[in-house]
């Protein structure tokens, strides 16, 4: 890896590099935490997501090999920070339906923090006039985006969920 960024195709593989991390990393760990789950909802989700990491992953090696340079992948500090966050909190929530909540909000950081990042080598690879580059970092983001979405809809289908359970325990209690 370069330790000196001198150019803006350096910017932008640094940050692919990044990339390649996260994708790599995500999908280890949300393939070690599906346990902590019961939507069966949730878990579609997250295979789907964790396959299309591979996808990502096959694409960002694409670019790597447009850029002609090794794709090296370099720690990413933000993924691992809040993949740690993730995991402490599946660990300590109490109750299955808050686990599944909690991971859809962990999820939706990450998507965020990936779908900025990857919004960032697009603008890079636009602006060296790198096409294909371009283009495949656009199909990653609509793919980012597309899961930020669906997550939105499952966030708020298990928010009811708990609204529902309330007023159940309510007219219990009654």
């Amino acid at each position: 890896m370069k330790t000196t960024i001198t150019t803006l195709q350096d910017a932008l593989a640094f940050q692919l590099q990044g990339l390649h991390y996260a994708e790599t990393k995500v999908r280890e760990e949300f393939s070690t935490c599906s346990h902590h789950l019961t939507s069966s909802k949730l878990k579609t989700e997250i295979g789907k997501y964790m396959e299309s990491s591979g996808d990502k992953i096959l694409k960002l090696e694409r670019i790597f090999n447009y850029l002609m340079q090794e794709s090296v992948t370099r720690k990413n500090a933000a993924i691992n920070e809040l993949l740690r966050e993730t995991e402490q909190m599946l660990s300590i929530a109490n109750s299955p339906h808050l686990k599944d909540i909690l991971m859809i909000s962990c999820i939706q950081n990450i998507c965020a923090y990936k779908v900025s990042s990857y919004k960032t080598a697009y603008l890079f690879s636009v602006e060296l006039e790198l096409d294909i580059a371009a283009d495949l970092l656009q199909h990653i983001l609509e793919w980012e985006v597309e899961t930020a979405n669906v997550l939105g809809i499952l966030a708020i289908e298990e928010f009811n969920k708990i609204q529902k359970s309330d007023k159940v325990h309510l007219r219990i209690l009654k």
